[in-house]
């Protein structure tokens, strides 16, 4: 028997429980109404899984057989529990009712695998982190659609997480004090974020509000009523330590994203838009952002940074911010990676605040990070990432190697809470599955770091996710999240060179120097490979169709950029030996992919952003045609 995540005590004994076809979940007295959802949520697996329908009952009495006994604690920690299964039946003792909600979880493995026949056993558990989330980006063009969100939730549950929050910058939420801002989009509205709160809220998942609100406000700074709230209303150039410079040889134009802190109209904004989201979630924290502040210091501000500090004038902005959380009752949660820079400020930070230390590299130092909050007094959560964005498929070795970090380090320096991110950097192009193995690995070393290191992530996609009956697509994700291994080998920082290939103009061949013939070859075998054994899954998931489909799209992907890879190679090598002809076939396959793109992209996933998504790939096509005229003429010539 599998379970997943690992429980902290897992202890089996011979013997076997048979469930009876008739019986009761009994909660043993008053009080343990409260477990009322994780009986419910047990009846309905009984239901769902065996067939079998037992009736709830309150309270213990001869007259009614009790299989499955839930009874609350006072010893056991909140979110902890413990089963006990022997001869008599099953017995759940809880901490508190999110405890019994993740027995309930446990058992619905336990009945999954080993049907009407329970080992004894004995189980102790609860979670290293008492906040265990998972970040959606909703900001990069794909904003899914409701359904989808309920389908992550469910997704969630299943694995004891306990904290869901939607990435807002720009307009994927319908600020109804600002309609102009969304008007052509397709945004979140209030209404329905009040329906995913209450969806949520059942399965013990606080939505938590995520508006940045510092950087990252190019949405709102490029329009003309707020430019002047901008630092630099004109954009700026990139510091060239902080791009790539093969993928930007000419440097990197920034839009204004920024505030100008000391213009006192930027409060009035940020409390006009706060009034329109918070009214609308549950939760206690609000996360604020605050992150990326490229350009403070270097156009308004620049005198006030030269004389007071930037990291001064951030933290002087921050404490404003914090201001205002307080006045809506909120605790405020913001990214750290700014102040971070400045170590000195962190004990300047107010007491109540909970800094997020976010990194997605491998080698992120959460450890000496997250030692610079504790020292502090700062509260903090670990924040990885899925490595899915800009990957096309994944990048699952670096997921793997820093979810784990993440949740080491978090732990030996008392972080409060672990944060799974995912982005949709440049397009969001990674399809909704790829992400399913980051969620999956990060929900497990959360909830048990210890225990579940080698969390068996590809056999839990199979069985509880995919239900694959052949067992093949968990370990077929983890590969294909693989592919980057191998590129060139060059340090790509939450990149694929495949993927940057993609969103480079056609003529721009830097990118390719490192690569060689050979890396192209084994790059098409691998994923031929994979191809093949795709067609070999047995997907039995409600959305099976859908899944397969996807995933031979983001195959798809990578191999129209493998080819674009060699025609690069060759114009950089000069373009005497290219022949219209493969132009051509790029440009119909280019053709095909993007038809593929935008018809599965509409199955989760709302309208508006799909086409600023794909317009780096329209772009490209343009390219094709205009190159593939160019050699046509040559050859006539």
């Amino acid at each position: 028997m599998q379970l997943f995540p690992g429980p902290k005590v897992l202890e089996c004994s011979d013997g076997r429980f048979h469930l009876p076809a008739q019986g009761s979940i009994v909660l043993a007295g008053e009080a343990d109404r409260a477990a009322l959802p994780a009986a419910r949520r047990l009846q309905l697996t009984l239901s769902q899984v065996l067939q079998l329908n037992l009736s709830l009952s309150v309270g213990t009495r001869p007259s009614v057989r009790s299989v499955y006994h839930f009874s609350y604690s006072p010893l056991l920690p909140a979110q902890g529990y413990e089963i006990h299964v022997d001869e008599s039946g099953i017995a759940v003792n809880y901490g508190s009712p999110e405890g019994a909600y993740y027995a309930a979880a446990t058992l619905k493995q336990i009945l999954q695998q080993c049907g009407r026949n329970l080992p004894f056993l004995h189980i102790s558990d609860q979670p290293d982190f008492a906040a265990r989330g998972l970040m959606i980006d909703i900001s990069r063009n794909k904003i899914p659609k409701l359904e989808t969100l309920y389908r992550i939730v469910d997704f969630m549950a299943d694995l004891k997480l306990n904290q869901l929050q939607l990435y807002i910058e720009g307009s994927p939420f319908a600020y109804e004090s600002f309609p102009q801002v969304w008007e052509l989009e397709t945004p979140i509205t209030g209404e329905e974020i009040l329906q995913l709160d209450a969806y949520c809220q059942e399965r013990y998942i606080g939505l938590v509000p995520n508006q940045n609100s510092f950087g990252h406000m190019e949405g709102w700074l490029t329009r003309p009523e707020f430019n002047d709230l901008a630092e630099i209303p004109e954009g700026f150039m990139l510091p060239e330590d902080m791009y790539d410079s093969e993928m930007y040889p000419e440097g990197l134009f920034m839009h204004p994203g920024t505030f100008h802190t000391e213009n006192p109209e930027v409060l009035q904004l940020l409390a006009a838009m706060y009034d329109d989201l918070l009214p609308y979630f549950t939760s206690k924290y609000f996360n604020v952002g605050c992150d990326e502040t490229y350009e403070l210091g270097l156009g308004k501000s620049k005198a006030a940074a030269d004389a007071a500090g930037k990291g001064q004038l951030y933290l002087s902005f921050l404490q404003k911010i914090h201001g205002l959380v307080l006045e809506r009752g909120k605790t405020m949660q913001f990214w750290g990676d700014i102040i971070i820079q400045h170590p000195e400020l962190i004990p300047q930070l107010p007491k109540d605040i909970v800094a997020m230390e976010w990194g997605y590299s491998a080698a992120h130092p959460f450890e000496a990070d997250t030692l610079k909050f504790r020292e502090a007094g700062i509260p903090f959560y670990v924040c990885p990432g899925t490595s899915s964005w800009n990957s096309l498929t994944g990048r699952t070795d670096n997921m793997m190697a820093n979810l784990r970090s993440a949740a080491i380090h978090g732990k030996n320096n008392g972080a409060i809470g672990y944060l799974i991110t995912d982005w949709g950097d440049f397009g969001h192009w990674q399809h909704l599955p790829v992400s399913y193995a980051g969620f999956a690995y990060g929900a497990a070393v959360a909830w048990n770091v210890e225990n579940n290191l080698e969390a068996d992530v590809a056999g839990y996609l199979n069985t509880a996710v995919f239900h694959d009956r052949a067992g093949k697509i968990g370990q077929l994700l983890l590969d294909l999240g693989n592919y980057y291994r191998l590129e060139s080998g060059s340090i790509r920082p939450n990149d694929t060179e495949m993927s940057m290939l993609l969103r480079t103009p056609l003529q721009q061949t830097q990118l390719v120097g490192k690569l060689t013939v050979e890396h192209f070859d084994h790059l098409e075998q691998y994923l031929a490979e994979i191809g093949t054994r795709l067609e070999q899954l047995e997907l039995e998931c409600a959305d099976a169709g859908l899944v397969a489909a996807e995933l031979r799209n983001g195959i798809h992907f990578v191999k129209h950029a493998v080819q674009l890879a060699r025609i690069k190679k060759q114009l950089a090598d000069g373009p005497g030996t290219l022949q219209p002809e493969l132009i051509h076939r790029q440009i119909k396959d280019l053709d095909i992919l993007l038809h593929h793109y935008r018809q599965l992209w509409i199955q989760r996933n709302r309208t508006g952003g799909l086409e600023q998504s794909v317009s780096k790939l329209v772009r490209l096509r343009a390219e094709y045609t205009r190159l593939a005229a160019e050699l046509t003429g040559s050859a006539a010539l």
